[in-house]
């Protein structure tokens, strides 16, 4: 399976050496070192939280970030890339990362703890797996000429032997987006498929396995909408919804087979979803049917925001941020850097804030007034 460029672009970056982190053991047991330099290494996903923004990315680095622009490093027990956060209010939020990492809060991001990994994640894909194989089988023993049964079997041992194999390589499934609809209900999706659901605020999880997803593609993020829909998006364009709590997901309408990286709804119901060079999907029926949108540039993006004036920001590779006052026509902008950014966010006082491969980049209210590209 080919690897998604922005799945490969944090796998990369993730792996830049910090110092001495090399001589220490097992980084899924080692907390995140404290520096001054985490606002400039890899920030991948960023959220506001109550009067300050929280931001998670490469080295277990978490930061707080108040109205007066001071920022602070969070206690974090794990040290390794997390590439998405969650808020539900302005205490309980989630984080996810390498290693099917899932990190929990309960005071707005200032310290967490772990409450799951790939270590135990291992053999709950095992089992499941298992236990698909076997009830398979048995039906396909029943129907031997139902061809269908037999390629739903074929597709089961295929993931049996894969859940196998990852037990004896370790934790290395990387998850990549999490939600939650309340304190207690969430989700979390990540690499080869993998797709989690908690009904206990994270004291537990469970392995979903009832998408439609035979090939293990990667699935890159996962929202609930107003309406109660769950959507996740993922590897080749796909896009999955749920109306019923997640309890069964429908493949939906896929309009491209570029990789989707990242969804949002904006204020007026419509739902985004954007990938690979410059992929733009917009859904005016809570992501029943999707439709293109014609982009000035064909550079991936990995990130959305509506700003307060109603404005819609995408951000993507090359330090390339496109700008729309309606959601539909966008014009270019580059950053003052020329890394990748992986997400944007709109402070009280109207700055905006950037994060990708360069860190933390402050730019000041407005600064669309003319394109720069």
């Amino acid at each position: 399976m080919t690897l998604k460029p922005a799945f490969t672009l944090l796998l990369c970056l993730g792996s830049l050496p910090v110092a001495q982190a090399a001589t220490l053991p097992d980084r899924l047991e080692r907390p995140s070192q404290i520096t001054t330099l985490a606002d400039q290494a890899l920030l991948t996903d960023m959220q506001s939280v109550g009067d300050h923004q929280v931001m998670v990315g490469a080295a277990g680095h978490i930061l707080l970030r108040d109205s007066r622009g001071q920022l602070q490093q969070a206690k974090v027990p794990v040290d390794l890339l997390l590439t998405a956060l969650h808020f539900v209010d302005d205490k309980l939020g989630w984080a996810v990362g390498h290693d099917g990492v899932i990190l929990h809060t309960r005071d707005g991001g200032l310290t967490w703890n772990k409450q799951l990994d790939g270590r135990s994640i291992n053999p709950l894909l095992l089992k499941v797996a298992q236990e698909q194989a076997d009830h398979l089988q048995q039906a396909a023993d029943a129907a031997p000429d139902d061809e269908k049964l037999a390629t739903d079997l074929d597709n089961a041992l295929f993931a049996l032997d894969d859940a196998q194999a990852a037990t004896t390589s370790g934790p290395s499934r990387p998850l990549l987006g999490v939600w939650f609809s309340n304190a207690q209900h969430g989700w979390a999706v990540g690499a080869y498929g993998i797709f989690l659901s908690t009904g206990d605020g994270g004291e537990s999880w469970q392995v979903v396995n009832n998408l439609d997803n035979p090939d293990r593609l990667h699935l890159n993020a996962v929202i609930g909408l107003r309406d109660g829909a769950l959507i996740i998006a993922g590897e080749g364009g796909r896009l999955y919804r749920s109306v019923d709590n997640g309890a069964h997901w429908d493949q939906t309408q896929q309009p491209t087979d570029a990789s989707l990286y990242t969804l949002t709804q904006l204020r007026n119901g419509d739902v985004l979803a954007a990938g690979f060079g410059g992929t733009l999907l917009t859904s005016s029926d809570s992501g029943v049917s999707w439709l293109p949108v014609d982009l000035p540039l064909k550079v991936s993006l990995y990130g959305i925001k509506q700003l307060d004036d109603g404005g819609v920001i995408l951000a993507g590779q090359g330090g390339v941020l496109l700008h729309s006052t309606n959601g539909k026509t966008f014009l270019p902008w580059r950053a003052p850097s020329k890394a990748a950014l992986l997400n944007v966010s709109q402070t009280r006082a109207g700055q905006l804030l950037l994060i990708g491969a360069a860190g933390l980049q402050v730019l000041p209210s407005s600064p669309f007034k003319e394109p720069a590209l």
